[in-house]
């Protein structure tokens, strides 16, 4: 029952979607009116600025380390309980009940979930998703891979259930991602070159 409990944690606390937060109460918009129309931090940085975008950001990874050090310490630190909560969330946070259902992609609470669960190996899954970012230069597909290394890792040194949790979390990312999959292979997706912005904030000149 302790994992059955741990999801329903996971879940209350991912329904707080800090992009509506954050639009009601600072924007006093709808965030689900404007741009891709996700009420995540990326359609929120990108339509009302990066600070309204960190805002929603930091609220979001709050939530999630919240519902984690809950069920951490209801359960002692089990893994299976603290998987079964950031499932929760990312199920909370993609799929709200409040919210129809429409929620955001769960990339920020995978990071905070991925990082909580074994520290070193999320970090390492988080620089190889940023080379991803860099050399592809595409926001769809490295959150994606980095989920399914991260599961597959787990998998083979923590225990395969754990794994099979975190996959879960990896499909529940690919079926939010599907539209953009999509303009991916269709070649409409949206192209993003780190390198340039960071140059170009440094005032240097852009080849």
């Amino acid at each position: 029952m302790f994992r059955l409990y741990s999801l329903l944690i996971g879940y209350v606390f991912g329904n707080i979607l800090f992009a509506m937060v954050v639009g009601r109460f600072l924007l006093h918009k709808n965030p689900t009116k404007f741009g891709s129309k996700n009420p995540g931090t990326a359609n929120v940085g990108a339509v009302f600025g990066k600070k309204y975008g960190i805002i929603t950001c930091i609220g979001d990874l709050s939530k999630t380390l919240i519902a984690l050090l809950i069920v951490f310490f209801l359960y002692h630190g089990n893994h299976d309980a603290i998987a079964f909560c950031g499932l929760g969330v990312v199920l909370g946070h993609c799929f709200p009940i409040w919210h129809h259902f429409s929620g955001g992609k769960g990339v920020a609470v995978s990071i905070i979930w991925i990082l909580f669960f074994d520290f070193w190996p999320g970090i390492v899954a988080l620089l190889v998703g940023l080379f991803l970012v860099i050399i592809m230069k595409d926001l769809t597909w490295p959150p994606i891979i980095f989920m399914l290394g991260y599961s597959l890792y787990v998998g083979f040194t923590i225990n395969w259930y754990c794994g099979g949790v975190f996959l879960l979390g990896t499909v529940v990312m690919i079926f939010k991602y599907r539209n953009d999959i999509v303009a991916y292979f269709k070649g409409q997706s949206k192209k993003v070159d780190i390198l340039t912005t960071i140059k170009k904030k440094l005032g240097k000149k852009v080849s």
